[in-house]
């Protein structure tokens, strides 16, 4: 997904901000289009001393930190800021991966931006360099100079620097829209809760983009929904977690459950996903005995941490797919329901087991009377393919349901994203064997 989704500069160029620039769309900027907030025009790329170091990472991080928008370098203005004239400028590998290198060293935290070269077909190597920047959720972005922190936002067509006023009101809206969307997990977590079924135990996590996306729950949006529920299912680890038989729409979302039975509460598993990006999947780890005598109802370790990197795949590919949400997102897990077998009995425990070596070998220490909530914040980008990113995702959300439980760390995947065999079920292996080398993970004893 390209960083940068504006309208009106869509509009301007004719076309998507992405690869496929051509010449003749950014040229055909001259002679009408004057800069503006969301856009800057340079004659020249930036050189590589401290004075020209520091206007690309202001210029960079202004734009990240107001609303995004576009450096166009190569394009010469006139006095008013019009575009005037295709200067060109060097469009190679190695000026791209300077410009990028400065940035991302010099700015902190680091901005979503992308340097697309667009050649001017008659000159080689030549032509424009598209800088596209877009707004983040984690501004402010500071310019690292001196050991000092400075802070650009684009006001108007001009980089100014912040005040220490206007710094900490930044740094109050970052924390605050953190706490939102906090928020807003719980929230669609519980209203997805009150349709699933009370005698499963489910695997519950949702998805909630710092950039919402948006897209229309429709027929066609429904159609497109059914086809890949039949022909992409979720998986992770090169095993099937659960198909969605039955897909409909509910109030400004689409709606897949296991079962094809309408109105009764979702059995084995369930999703539902919004217009904005955020999603909520839900899928049964097990039955709930309900024993009287409180015998405790137990969660396969393994199985659980399938469902967790299928369900952040699942709802990533959602957000940034359908949705064109893009950015960090705030992501919640839990397990439900935690409860007693009968009205005023006590709650019958839960414990978290593995069947690897011993049958039912519990994994940790405590059984849980509570539904255990985990939380992490994660780059979008990094939960939609098979690799190492989403594996260490994977780890980090599902380490602390287990540490619930009294389990340090869940034993089947490691920090760094690779898996560790010996800890999944020998009619598993071979599968996770053939999905880790096409997606680069390493596997480990």
């Amino acid at each position: 997904m390209p960083p940068l989704r504006n309208r009106r500069l869509e509009q301007l160029l004719g076309g998507p901000i992405d690869e496929t620039l051509t010449y003749a769309q950014v040229k055909g900027l001259i002679p009408n289009t004057t800069e503006g907030p969301d856009l800057d025009f340079k004659r020249d790329t930036y050189g590589r001393n401290d004075p020209e170091r520091k206007k690309l990472c202001g210029d960079v991080g202004a734009l990240a930190n107001a609303n995004g928008g576009l450096l166009i370098l190569g394009m010469e203005e006139d006095n008013q800021g019009r575009a005037k004239k295709d200067f060109g400028v060097d469009i190679s590998d190695g000026e791209r991966i300077r410009l990028r290198q400065t940035v991302i060293t010099n700015v902190q935290p680091p901005p979503t931006f992308e340097i697309i070269p667009v050649e001017d077909p008659d000159r080689d190597g030549t032509g424009f360099l598209v800088i596209s920047v877009a707004r983040t959720a984690t501004a402010p972005h500071a310019y690292i100079q001196n050991k000092a922190l400075l802070y650009p936002k684009r006001i108007g067509t001009e980089t100014a620097w912040l005040s220490e006023a206007e710094v900490a009101e930044a740094y109050r809206a970052r924390f605050a829209g953190f706490k939102d969307r906090i928020d807003e997990a719980a929230r669609i977590e519980v209203d997805l809760l009150q349709r699933l079924a009370t005698d499963e135990m489910f695997l519950v996590v949702t998805l909630v983009p710092d950039l919402p996306g948006r897209f229309t729950v429709d027929s066609a949006a429904l159609s497109a929904f059914q086809l890949s529920n039949a022909g992409q299912p979720p998986a992770a680890f090169g095993m099937r977690v659960r198909s969605f038989v039955r897909s409909t729409v509910r109030h400004r979302r689409l709606v897949g459950a296991a079962t094809s039975e309408a109105n009764k509460p979702y059995s084995r598993g369930a999703c539902e996903l919004h217009e904005n990006g955020s999603g909520v999947f839900a899928t049964a780890v097990g039955p709930r005995s309900g024993h009287p005598t409180g015998r405790p109802n137990l969660v396969d370790g393994p199985s659980l941490t399938v469902g967790i990197c299928a369900a952040l795949r699942f709802l990533a590919r959602h957000a940034r797919d359908r949705a064109a949400a893009g950015g960090l997102a705030t992501i919640r897990a839990t397990l439900w329901p935690v409860m007693s077998a009968f009205p005023g009995g006590p709650v019958v425990p839960v414990k978290l087991v593995s069947s690897v070596g011993d049958p039912n070998e519990e994994l940790g220490t405590d059984a849980v009377t509570e539904s255990p909530v985990a939380d992490m914040v994660a780059d979008v980008d990094d939960l939609c393919d098979d690799g190492p990113a989403l594996v260490a995702a994977t780890y980090r959300l599902a380490s602390e349901l287990f540490q619930a439980f009294g389990a340090p760390e869940v034993p089947a995947i490691t920090p760094d994203g690779a898996v560790r065999l010996t800890f999944w079920y020998r009619d598993q292996r071979a599968y996770i064997a053939e999905w880790a080398k096409e997606a680069g993970v390493e596997l480990r004893r």
